[in-house]
């Protein structure tokens, strides 16, 4: 994380929710709340407008729901890291959730230390998801959402080296730079440079939809092996 807050905006229809995770969040003083919107259109906007570094979306809202939003808010020019926030622990929802693009997911009932390491994990640019759910999701026998199916592809179809198949299957697990790093025994600057390559080769937005790609073309086969 850098030395300025993180900036977060909240999308969620129940005013009671958006002002008790505004309380949680008032906790840390790192984080600072700059939005809120109580329906995607206006959440949408607003992210437009204030360039938050996180947004926390509710999965069921009226109108368009959390995982349409959540496709909306991943097509934006500069798509912006989703969390989902869910009432139900429905792994239906979790799993459609991450096939769209999210960075984490937390439920409606987590504590205040919960919510905060997510989104401590989220701001430092990991993967708040646990690497099965991911896999889960993801790899191509794992009945992906319709009209999301990719053709099972190898690295070189990419242009991946054999050090970013190794970056990007430390990456898919929500592993920080630092992290990769020490496992790889390679400068944390040399990780970063990786990923960025790694980012642009897959023409992925950010470091949750390389994972995305990398799960459905197959290519964590590879990092695996």
């Amino acid at each position: 994380m850098t030395d300025r807050a993180t900036r977060v905006l909240l999308i969620d229809d129940h005013e009671m929710s958006r002002r008790g995770l505004e309380a949680m969040l008032s906790t840390a003083d790192w984080l600072q709340v700059v939005g809120e919107a109580d329906r995607c259109e206006a959440g949408l906007d607003a992210v437009t407008r204030l360039a938050p570094d996180i947004v926390l979306l509710d999965i069921r809202m009226p109108g368009m729901d959390g995982l349409a939003c959540l496709e909306a808010l991943k097509r934006l020019d500069d798509p912006v890291p989703v969390v989902i926030v869910t009432l139900y622990d429905d792994r239906t929802y979790v799993l459609e959730a991450i096939r769209r693009g999210a960075a984490g997911y937390v439920l409606k009932d987590a504590s205040t230390v919960d919510l905060l390491a997510t989104l401590t994990a989220v701001a430092d640019g990991q993967l708040a998801i646990d690497p099965t759910l991911l896999r889960d999701a993801l790899t191509p026998g794992g009945s992906p959402a319709r009209g999301h199916a990719e053709t099972r592809r190898g690295p070189e179809a990419f242009g991946l080296t054999p050090r970013e198949v190794d970056v990007l299957g430390r990456l898919a697990e929500g592993l920080t730079n630092k992290e990769i790093g020490g496992e790889l025994s390679i400068a944390e600057d040399t990780v970063k440079k990786h990923v960025q390559s790694i980012i642009a080769k897959l023409r992925a937005a950010d470091r949750t939809q390389a994972a995305i790609i990398a799960y459905r073309a197959g290519l964590l086969d590879a990092a695996g092996a």
